[in-house]
C-alpha cells in the first residue's frame, strides 16, 4: 500500500523546515484517505472475483496497520 502513495522530494534548501514537514504529512494523509475512500464500499459489502479456474470467490479488501511509538534507545 505504501508504494501507491506519493513521495514528496526532500527540500535541499530547507532541511527540517516545519512548512516542508507539514506538506509531506498533508500529502501522505490525504493520499491515504483517498485510498481508503476507494475501497470502503468493498470492505463493507465485499466483491466477487472469478479466478482462472472459473471459481467465483467473494473477497473483502483489508488494510492492516501497525502503529507504534517506540522509545528511543
Amino acid at each position: 500500500v505504501v508504494g501507491w502513495l506519493p513521495i514528496v522530494p526532500e527540500d535541499s534548501g530547507g532541511d527540517g523546515k516545519l512548512s516542508h514537514t507539514n506538506l509531506k504529512h498533508i500529502v501522505w494523509h490525504e493520499s491515504f484517505f483517498k485510498l481508503l475512500e476507494s475501497i470502503i464500499l468493498y470492505a463493507k459489502t465485499g466483491f466477487t472475483h472469478k479466478c482462472h479456474d472459473r471459481i467465483t470467490h467473494w473477497l473483502f479488501p483489508l488494510i492492516l496497520l501497525l502503529s507504534a511509538d517506540y522509545e528511543e534507545q
